[in-house]
């Protein structure tokens, strides 16, 4: 930003705050839900120069690490210019995008091995004349000494960096484990102008965490469970500018390979755009232009495609309406379709206390009508999405319902070690033990034994089905440690499920984790740690985004969670119910005198 620019957003801050002294904070009336669609103000982007003039060598670096972030809105035409030939013209920034965190030192490296291939080139007349500001970092415009050159005059600058987080060419977010670094090096030759430009660079592009924040955002393409009940989202990062062209192009290419097999798409193989971008005016209205292969789509194709270019380009901040066409013509859908995007816990959580189940509503508790209480001490609760049935784990080898009658519960799976259960929405009960793995079953005693090969060697932990049925979270442990996974469930034609996909590995920086809840569409709460002698405590793990620690509570043993990051609760060994606060700081005592706490699912 300029100087004035400066100034001017310096004064519209303050007129903000100024505003903000007259208007006051409502501290009485009900509390109410409500959906709020937040536009955003104009774009700010990062400004890049070419390389300055006699630049050194790792002047010249830092000017390409800067071109690089901005690259995206401009091609990486800037960051080209800070390349020798043929480097300038092999160069592929797209593979992938490595995040790092803190700093970004430059080291002398050793000398390659001369590569005939590259030879001195003129740098084109303008790059140096064009060129506006140095492009060192901010306070470091004393020129750096060169390093020692090679035999052929090359230069060699190399870089260990933390990595935080790679973007792969697909969008597709994988941070990294805590620790994770990664060395990038750089070779740098004098052109015939005498001036230094990088003749050897690996493809990607490397963006600093604040770069990366400001270029990208995280994007939902949405697709469908195959019963077409649910929206499911296939979270990527995607561009800030032109996100609706990105995010278009990506849902046409189909979900992602560990998500395919576990929903459907509306979109006909083959299907581009016709223009190549999708147009949004002022209005926010946006326009998406499909070629001639869309018109091969059934009825119901189309339905399912209005509906999920709807769902995905809505998300988008700038956007509000969504025109589909097909060659310049509306496309038409005989009966729109309407799948539920991000569903709420049917019902309200129960509990058990002093033996009893009860419903918890806000801070008020009351016995669950029917249900008798329980002889035996529970160790693990859930409730069923469908009917509100209540399944309790009694010790370690038993999951029983509790009849509505009154009367006794009712076993029906049995194992070494059986896990916490989780209800899906097709009444199937979600748990696993020791000598068998991976366990569903119905309350009428029917079970299916889940093969999966990816947890052969794992202890499985924890397991929490996803509230659309599409997705399954689990906790395992081997002898390298924990890891948290997220795969896609594949069902029968019944909706009863067969197989788990290759599952991507999510929460990355998180070196134990015992307990995990699903808090919305694309966020798990896990009950972890981020180091080694740290205490449990609660962390949002984005599936296909990053992990971030929420403020510990003491003493906690399981968590639970309805929908949102305020929507989370946790049980403490002393048998206290927490949840997040008002303003999400801190932790909000519910109860004193609570076992067990469960959301439907």
């Amino acid at each position: 930003m300029t100087a004035s620019q400066r100034r001017g957003a310096y004064a519209a801050v303050a007129a903000l705050l100024a505003l903000g002294g007259c208007a006051s904070i409502p501290v009485r009336g009900p509390v109410t839900v409500g959906d709020v669609e937040v536009q955003e103000s104009s774009e700010l982007f990062l400004q890049v120069y070419g390389p300055a003039e006699d630049a050194t060598p790792e002047q010249v670096v830092r000017g390409f690490l800067s071109a690089q972030a901005a690259g995206v809105s401009e091609g990486f035409e800037t960051a080209r210019l800070f390349l020798a030939e043929p480097a300038r013209e092999t160069w592929d920034p797209t593979t992938q995008t490595v995040v790092y965190a803190g700093d970004l030192p430059l080291t002398p490296g050793p000398a390659p091995t001369a590569d005939p291939a590259v030879e001195p080139t003129d740098v084109p007349e303008d790059a140096a004349a064009d060129a506006a500001a140095d492009p060192a970092e901010p306070g470091d415009d004393a020129a750096s000494p060169t390093p020692d050159a090679g035999a052929d005059g090359t230069v060699t600058l190399v870089s260990t960096v933390q990595v935080s987080a790679t973007i792969d060419d697909g969008g597709r977010y994988t941070e990294a484990a805590a620790g994770a670094t990664s060395d990038v090096t750089y070779s740098l030759v004098t052109n015939r102008a005498g001036q230094w430009r990088i003749s050897s660079v690996p493809d990607g592009v490397v963006v600093s965490q604040p770069n990366f924040a400001s270029v990208y955002r995280p994007t939902p393409l949405y697709f469908v469970t195959p019963d077409r009940a649910y929206l499911v989202p296939d979270l990527r990062w995607f561009p800030r500018r032109n996100t609706a062209t990105y995010a278009t192009q990506a849902l046409l290419e189909g979900p992602s390979p560990w998500l395919r097999d576990a929903v459907v798409t509306g979109v006909p193989v083959g299907t581009t755009l016709t223009v190549g971008a999708v147009s949004v005016d002022t209005s926010g209205a946006a326009v998406v232009d499909l070629t001639a292969g869309a018109l091969s789509a059934s009825d119901e194709q189309r339905a399912l495609l209005e509906a999920q270019m709807e769902a995905t380009l809505l998300r988008v901040p700038g956007v509000s309406a969504v025109e589909v066409r097909v060659s310049g013509s509306p496309l038409s859908v005989a009966m729109p379709v309407d799948p539920l995007r991000d569903p709420s816990p049917v019902g309200l959580p129960r509990a058990v206390r002093e033996g009893a189940v009860v419903t918890v509503d806000g801070r008020d508790v009351a016995p669950v009508p029917g249900l008798a209480p329980l002889a035996q001490e529970p160790t693990a609760l859930a409730v069923s999405p469908v009917d509100g049935s209540v399944t309790v784990r009694l010790g370690n080898q038993t999951l029983a319902l509790l009849p509505a009658d009154g009367g006794a519960p009712v076993p029906f799976l049995q194992g070494r070690d059986v896990l916490a259960p989780s209800v899906d929405a097709d009444g199937w009960v979600w748990s696993g033990s020791a000598d068998v793995g991976l366990r569903l079953a119905r309350y009428d005693g029917t079970e299916i034994a889940l093969p999966v090969d990816w947890l052969t060697e794992q202890e499985v932990l924890a397991v929490r089905v996803s509230r659309d049925g599409a997705r399954v979270a689990l906790i395992s442990r081997n002898a390298e440690g924990i890891q948290i996974d997220v795969a896609g469930v594949v069902r029968d034609e019944a909706g009863a499920p067969r197989q788990l996909t290759e599952p991507i590995a999510v929460g990355a920086r998180l070196v134990s984790a015992t307990d995990l809840a699903w808090v919305d569409e694309s966020t798990l709460a896990v009950l972890g740690s981020a180091g080694q002698d740290t205490a449990l405590a609660v962390h949002t793990v984005t599936v296909g985004g990053q992990s971030e620690g929420v403020a510990a509570v003491e003493g906690v043993r399981s968590i639970a969670a309805g929908r949102g990051s305020r929507s989370i609760y946790v049980v403490t060994g002393a048998g206290e119910l927490f949840t997040r606060s008002a303003t999400g700081t801190n932790w909000s005592l519910i109860s004193s005198d609570v076992d067990l706490f469960a959301f439907p699912g």
